[in-house]
């Protein structure tokens, strides 16, 4: 069992340094990758959709896309940190921006189960959804153009997405539904109080 564990390690490893050298080393193409590896964050997503629910307190698909996020997070680092497996040594590591301890570890991608998770929740077979799907692709592709994963590592965070979906959503979406009723309520109470202060503000400067 070991020897073909570690066969099956091995092609990996062949099979993702083949792809990883074959894309070109161009500034061009290099800013491609990593515009890719940008737009799929962990901080801007979890930022944006935060500020967005803020703004939007009673969207229940903001508030579903971020308890998606959260499970997503978690159960990714919880792999990480069990399985422990190294980046990719014939690529540079040490340009990435903001990387945590437990993101150190290669299995499995963060970025490739984010992406196609967003694609997953936004699939309603329009236009859009279909552009959200070539983008979590190439997301998962970038990050072997990158050397930042082997093609196993971005497989497992394609099917750790729908395994983190489908979570979220089964036995009648009640995990989902506690999540996005906690997420909702503390933001719409953190807005009453807002609206509350600037009531009690605008009562001040009317009595002066």
């Amino acid at each position: 069992m070991d020897r073909i564990k570690e066969k099956v390690k091995d092609i990996d490893i062949t099979l993702s340094y083949q792809l990883f050298k074959s894309y070109p080393k161009g500034v061009k193409y290099r800013r491609i990758l990593s515009t890719l590896e940008w737009s799929c964050h962990g901080i801007p997503w979890f930022a944006g959709v935060i500020i967005a629910i803020y703004l939007w307190p009673s969207s229940e698909l903001l508030a579903q896309l971020l308890a998606g996020l959260l499970l997503d997070v978690i159960t990714v680092a919880i792999v990480k940190a069990l399985a422990r497996r190294r980046r990719p040594t014939y690529a540079n590591q040490e340009d990435q921006f903001i990387v945590a301890s437990i993101d150190k570890h290669s299995m499995p991608s963060g970025h490739a189960s984010r992406a196609v998770y967003i694609a997953l929740l936004l699939n309603n077979g329009s236009f859009w959804s279909q552009l959200t799907w070539i983008w979590a692709i190439s997301v998962g592709l970038s990050r072997i153009f990158l050397g930042r994963h082997h093609i196993l590592d971005v497989t497992a965070g394609f099917l750790f997405a729908f395994f983190n979906y489908s979570l979220q959503f089964s036995f009648g979406g009640f995990l989902n539904k506690i999540i996005v009723w906690i997420l909702l309520h503390q933001f719409s109470n953190t807005n009453d109080l807002a609206d509350t202060e600037n009531i009690n503000v605008g009562n001040i400067v009317d009595d002066d």
